[in-house]
């Protein structure tokens, strides 16, 4: 029997739903990694509050959405109280590669990752672009590898990056999000481990040994907490 059209459209939505432990043959997969509202740390008058990370990889590259309680302010407007931010990448999803995640620096839980990449929402250019960092575990610096212009919409901020900007990984990786104002950090998601993007590992929780640990002088030059 063929199932009526009403149960594939849930089973549908369902899927896209998950936390992505499926690696797929190649094409389109959703991960989401919610976050309970009210649940900020920070001590200001500003408190940024996270709803969702959600993280749709294709063959090209991935699609990225980070959603709030309340409508999001731009960097650009040139508000301290703005969201300020960085989305953090495992693209190996191996904890014992790359660095420590800014997550767990400034955020009360531990994402159980070995940092690749970084999207960093700090430093924005007069044009609104922000870069992709790479981390280079060698000297612990960071590389530019490409810019991209994040859309403040509603509630969402939301973009995508190439796959060329992410060392052309396959796109199936492990990712955290922190958020806050200038000020303070305020928020993470998820609020424990990492949302799980295919691949065929577990998402571990538990904060193994990395290689090379960043500190706050070896972070990048942009302004930040």
């Amino acid at each position: 029997m063929t199932p009526p059209s009403s149960l594939k459209f849930a089973v549908t939505i369902l899927l896209a739903a998950c936390s992505g432990n499926s690696t797929g043959p190649g094409g389109g997969l959703t991960a989401k990694a919610t976050d309970p509202s009210g649940d900020t740390y920070g001590v200001l008058a500003v408190q940024w509050d996270l709803t969702a990370l959600t993280i749709t990889r294709d063959s090209g590259g991935i699609d990225f959405a980070i959603d709030f309680t309340s409508n999001v302010l731009s960097p650009m407007s040139g508000d301290s109280d703005a969201v300020y931010g960085e989305i953090d990448f495992d693209t190996d999803q191996n904890i014992a590669t790359g660095t420590t995640s800014y997550v767990d620096f400034f955020g009360p839980g531990s994402t159980g990752m070995g940092v690749d990449y970084v999207l960093d929402l700090f430093d924005y250019k007069a044009d609104s672009m922000v870069p992709v960092l790479r981390y280079n575990p060698s000297d612990s610096t960071y590389s530019t590898i490409d810019s991209l212009r994040p859309v403040f919409a509603g509630k969402r901020i939301s973009g995508r990056i190439p796959r060329s900007a992410l060392g052309n990984d396959d796109g199936f990786l492990n990712a955290a999000v922190i958020v806050g104002t200038l000020k303070e950090a305020t928020d993470i998601a998820p609020n424990s481990g990492h949302l799980k993007v295919g691949g065929t590992g577990t998402a571990d929780t538990k904060a193994g040994t990395i290689t090379t640990r960043r500190t706050n002088e070896q972070r990048r030059t942009g302004a930040g907490w």
